[in-house]
């Protein structure tokens, strides 16, 4: 199917692709975070030709919902569980996805002591106020890649001198295997102990982590010295399998283009951490350039079809526009 398409000039002096309306293109905003300015800018390039479906959870839609707004109709798209959305059919249904999550973090480790200082999420390795704090004995609760990389991460961050020690407890049932099994037993120099059975029961301290009480795979309990807590349980969402990762958590991009796609992107958190507000609004309009110029490619058929559709089918979602409240896409 052949796309025409003409090339105009945007308020500002840049390129605007005007689409004829049998050559809309489809793009999605997968979490909504900075979606307004993104919008925004892209609407000035692309102009009529342009639907845009800000797809949030049912949690971030309690509280906002969507609009319609200028020359580009623009949607808001709740899903129950927006972390089970296949990437695959995402990809297959829309000329540009563009992840824009705050983060993905599953729910606090569910053990007393979990707030102590020491105790930390698994994508805050790089990023903790102050750095981490010095350790001999670190634990990293998780059984699947997300542990594996935070495993790998804060083996980087061992001191020198001193025997550094990384236990794994993965939490598995008797007899399955993790992923995590699959560690070497020394990575930079640190020792790792896998114990694919292993749970944590409790952090201990008196305001920073001292040591962890942990369950056994014969059924006793063990109190370990401990400095430093990793929380990388559960896994990257399907919205996310395959994406290239650092270890920090972080998509791997150039500019907000994932490495090695041609048509998915990244916006927020996920793409750079510790932004001020100023810098995450040029991120976004720096970023519907790229998604502009990218969609001026060909694709396929499936790009005529209504994806909300599907998500009805699918997913159960529903059209945000349905409530009375606020848009969802935070600037």
């Amino acid at each position: 199917m052949q796309h025409s398409s003409v090339i105009r000039t945007t308020n500002s002096g840049g390129p605007r692709l005007s689409l004829a309306g049998s050559d809309r293109r489809r793009v999605a905003v997968i979490g909504g975070h900075g979606g307004r300015r993104f919008v925004g800018g892209l609407d000035e390039r692309c102009g009529a030709g342009l639907s845009v479906d800000v797809v949030v959870s049912s949690r971030a839609a309690d509280e906002r919902c969507g609009v319609e707004r200028g020359c580009s109709q623009v949607r808001t798209i709740v899903v129950p569980e927006l972390e089970s959305v296949s990437r695959g059919d995402l990809i297959a249904r829309y000329d540009a996805v563009v992840y824009a999550f705050t983060s993905f973090r599953d729910r606090p480790l569910p053990v007393p002591g979990a707030g102590l200082e020491g105790s930390v999420w698994a994508d805050d390795i790089t990023n903790v106020p102050g750095g981490l704090p010095e350790w001999s004995r670190a634990v990293v609760v998780g059984s699947g890649e997300r542990a594996c990389a935070a495993v790998r991460a804060v083996a980087r961050t061992a001191g020198r001198g001193g025997a550094h020690t990384i236990v794994v407890l993965g939490g598995c049932l008797p007899g399955q295997r993790a992923v995590v099994d699959g560690l070497p037993v020394r990575l930079e120099g640190v020792a790792i102990d896998v114990r694919g059975q292993g749970r944590l029961l409790q952090i201990r301290g008196r305001g920073r982590v001292d040591a962890v009480v942990t369950g056994e795979c014969n059924g006793s309990l063990q109190v370990r010295a401990a400095q430093l807590v990793v929380n990388a349980t559960g896994e990257l969402p399907a919205v996310m399998a395959g994406l290239p990762m650092h270890s920090s958590g972080l998509i791997a991009h150039e500019g907000g283009c994932i490495s090695g796609t041609a048509h998915e992107f990244v916006l927020g958190p996920l793409q750079s951490r510790g932004a001020t507000a100023e810098e995450d609004a040029l991120a976004g309009e720096a970023l519907a350039g790229q998604v502009a110029r990218r969609l001026q490619d060909r694709r396929g058929p499936w790009s005529q079809v209504d994806p909300l559709e599907w998500l009805e089918f699918r997913h159960g979602a529903v059209l945000a526009t349905r409530r009375s409240r606020p848009s969802v896409m935070a600037s």
